[in-house]
């Protein structure tokens, strides 16, 4: 703007700091500088491919598309008594707490469970019992309720007569909100699945049920593999190792609006395939060992446990991740897959599911 109006004056033209003009000329800029920024803000939230979070959301719902909720993890815990002579109730939506007090979880009614009272609303522990299972579920939805075992420990909630609380498996399920490029990849599968009764139209129908299911599709085959023309076969695994109920039912729903005329469809869990990794750790002195080896422990056992199905274990990639999660580990050494030093091949239906990590 200087140079454009110095140029056109006849004479010198005052521009320094404080003069009229140059405050002229400073507020137009910062008056075209944030038209600017505006245009590029409308802009961005008018494309799939730059808009982010409520406008990513805003976006895809003219087509009918929404994100993936979290899901809140869930799991089992251990209620127990040091004194048994008389009857304990714990009432339904008592919340209990990990460690360090940070994720909580809320006990769920169970009508199948055997302590359950229905017309209490709670579980009661019978004379001469000590402890009881109950159900637990996340009070947040996400993956910061998925938790290793023996960490539920506090209960947060007073109940008369109860002393200790332990979860002595991890809690798992828990599932973040979908991601933007997950939403994205999903928005792509969709539009291929407009064409319908394709691959690509069942694994998006399949995606729709779960964002981290992992699946294999395979044509004109039954359940236990034989030749079975007309036949489609979906094996879907869900990290748990089987497919509950109700997951099963939805999947069958979302499939059947895609799948093509005059077929039938087969859907089953992917077979379970127990993986024991073992592997010896050297570790430098002010290194914990205990704590390297559960460091290690949770990634090798995620690894194992985020292998599509019908993959490939790999040996080295053992060590590797080893070496990731802890940097100062001196050596690995050891390392074996269900006893043997070669990697592992999962069946065309199956995946990997950990058995436990062996230190020696």
């Amino acid at each position: 703007m200087s140079a454009a109006i110095t140029a056109s004056a006849g004479r010198l033209i005052d521009m320094s700091v404080g003069s009229v003009l140059r405050a002229i000329i400073d507020a137009n800029a910062g008056i075209v500088s944030w038209i600017q920024w505006t245009v590029l803000l409308v802009l961005q939230a008018t494309r799939a491919a730059t808009s982010s979070g409520p406008d990513l959301d805003s976006w895809m719902n003219d087509f009918g598309l929404s994100r993936l909720p979290a899901l809140a993890s869930s799991g089992r815990v251990t209620v127990s008594r040091l004194s048994s002579i008389a009857t304990v109730f714990v009432p339904s939506g008592t919340v209990v707490k990990t460690q360090d007090g940070a994720i909580s979880f809320s006990v769920t009614a169970d009508a199948s469970n055997a302590a359950w009272q229905p017309s209490l609303a709670a579980y009661a522990l019978a004379t001469g019992v000590t402890s009881v299972d109950l159900p637990i579920t996340a009070v947040v939805a996400g993956s910061s309720g998925n938790v290793l075992p023996n960490t539920v420990t506090i209960l947060s909630s007073p109940v008369a007569g109860i002393d200790v609380v332990n979860n002595v498996e991890a809690i798992t399920g828990g599932q973040d909100p979908e991601s933007d490029s997950a939403f994205r990849n999903r928005f792509t599968s969709f539009l291929a699945a407009r064409s319908r009764a394709t691959l690509d139209a069942l694994g998006y129908a399949i995606s729709t049920v779960g964002a981290n299911l992992s699946f294999v599709i395979q044509e004109n085959v039954d359940a236990a593999g034989s030749p079975r023309p007309g036949n489609i076969l979906v094996v879907v695994s869900d990290g748990t190792g089987y497919i509950s109920d109700s997951l099963m039912s939805a999947l069958s729903v979302s499939l059947a609006t895609v799948r093509p005329v005059g077929t039938t469809l087969s859907i089953q869990s992917a077979s379970s395939v127990p993986v024991i990794i073992s592997l010896s750790l050297e570790c430098p002195p002010e290194l914990v060992i205990p704590s390297a080896q559960s460091q290690v422990q949770s990634a090798l056992e995620n690894y194992v446990e985020g292998r599509p199905i019908g993959s490939t274990l790999s040996l080295t990639r053992i060590s590797q991740l080893a070496y990731q999660t802890e940097p100062r580990i001196i050596n690995i050494s050891n390392v074996m897959l269900n006893g043997a030093n070669i990697d592992l091949i999962a069946p065309p239906t199956g995946a990997f599911r950990s058995a436990g990590v062996v230190f020696t």
